[in-house]
């Protein structure tokens, strides 16, 4: 059972924020359940935000075609957006450079000499701003171990470098899925920086969302988010009973069923 301050603030929710692998993934595939969810969201006049570690060239496609306002890649890097016209807005908050490219391969090539079996993760040929080490996702038999040697290896180049559920994900520049939210949320959709913490919710599945869970406190963790817990020091609220789009889904209904002040 979720807070008493979960329970008494769902009624004034304006914005439902997501993660995508392993939090609206079920065995790596979106379920149809999920984009029946946020249209229920959206026809509900709550704004929905993806907000991913995915790449450029995947969060085009998710701004195209989803029942979402926008969504959020690269750990912070971009939103892109769909405008009233139903022309792609793509506002870049760490510009990509070729320096910076350069030195994340570098960063990358020297995390993979380290960890035998790790492979580059096989969406980095559609990344803009930063580079992804794959653990969990293409390849198996390793650790979060062996996905915290590679974080180390990144950081020690003086890269960000977060552990998703099946990534490490590296990148230069001080944003993050946290402060694009908070931008984007205030600048693009008008909401007031002063009532944030009060009327968005975020639903996350591992310690790339831990800066999501420190600074929203209507945050959900999904069930598989307790293999994580040890290593991270900030927690969502709550953690769902089910895992992955079924967490997702608990969450969703729990809102709706408090209805929504927002039109």
């Amino acid at each position: 059972m979720p807070s008493s301050s979960l329970l008494n603030q769902r009624h004034t929710v304006r914005a439902v924020l997501f993660d995508l692998d392993g939090t609206v993934t079920k065995d790596g595939q979106i379920p149809p359940s999920i984009y029946q969810a946020l249209t229920r969201l959206n026809e509900a006049g709550l704004i929905t935000l993806a907000v991913t570690g995915r790449p450029a060239g995947w969060c085009d496609l998710i701004a195209r075609w989803w029942p979402v306002d926008g969504v959020i890649g690269e750990n912070g890097a971009f939103c892109f957006r769909r405008d009233t016209d139903g022309q792609i807005q793509r506002d870049w908050i760490h510009p990509p450079t070729e320096i910076e490219s350069d030195r994340l391969q570098i960063l990358l090539e020297n995390a993979l000499a380290a960890v035998p079996g790790s492979a580059a993760a096989q969406d980095n040929a559609w990344r803009s701003c930063d580079i992804a080490f794959d653990f969990a996702e293409a390849v198996s038999g390793l650790t979060l171990e062996d996905a915290r040697t590679a974080q180390a290896i990144f950081e020690e180049g003086g890269a960000t470098a977060k552990i998703s559920s099946i990534h490490v994900n590296a990148w230069f520049g001080s944003h993050s899925k946290q402060s694009t939210s908070r931008h984007v949320l205030t600048s693009v959709f008008g909401l007031d920086q002063r009532h944030l913490e009060q009327i968005v919710v975020f639903v996350g599945d591992s310690p790339n969302d831990e800066t999501m869970f420190e600074n929203f406190p209507l945050s959900y963790g999904v069930a598989g988010l307790k293999r994580f817990t040890d290593d991270m020091t900030h927690l969502p609220a709550h953690i769902t009973e089910a895992d992955e789009a079924d967490g997702f889904l608990e969450v969703i209904e729990f809102i709706l069923a408090g209805g929504s002040d927002a039109k």
